[in-house]
């Protein structure tokens, strides 16, 4: 299971449950959830609310139009280093940097600034 691709699908699946574990818990008389109206319609009202967001997600995610617009934060950190300059900074970065691509960037902005 891929989790950056999967994961607008576990948020639907997970509002989904919620919505049906309200519905069915009032349905079958759970005795922890006790609504009685004009609560229990809030609840039920509630409930179809959390459902119609998660079939509305799996939808949009199907149409693709969950995707991620824009640059990643790796992606920005790169170019941020093609733009220095300082030796020290560069090094800095190179042996503290825990992202491997903004590691290996910031190692090749070095040589290349150290040519």
């Amino acid at each position: 299971m891929n989790f950056n691709r999967d994961f607008p699908y576990v948020v639907a699946c997970y509002l989904i449950a919620v919505g049906l574990f309200f519905i069915f818990s009032d349905m079958l008389g759970a005795g922890y959830l006790a609504a009685k109206p004009p609560g229990k319609y809030y609840l039920y009202g509630l409930s179809v609310i959390f459902i119609g967001a998660g079939i509305g997600a799996v939808y949009l995610k199907y149409l693709g139009k969950l995707r991620r617009a824009g640059k990643s934060i790796t992606e920005v950190r790169q170019e941020a280093i093609q733009n220095l300059n300082d030796t020290a900074l560069l090094a800095n970065i190179t042996l503290e940097e825990t992202d491997p691509e903004v590691q290996q960037a910031a190692e090749t902005r070095l040589k290349e600034i150290s040519k």
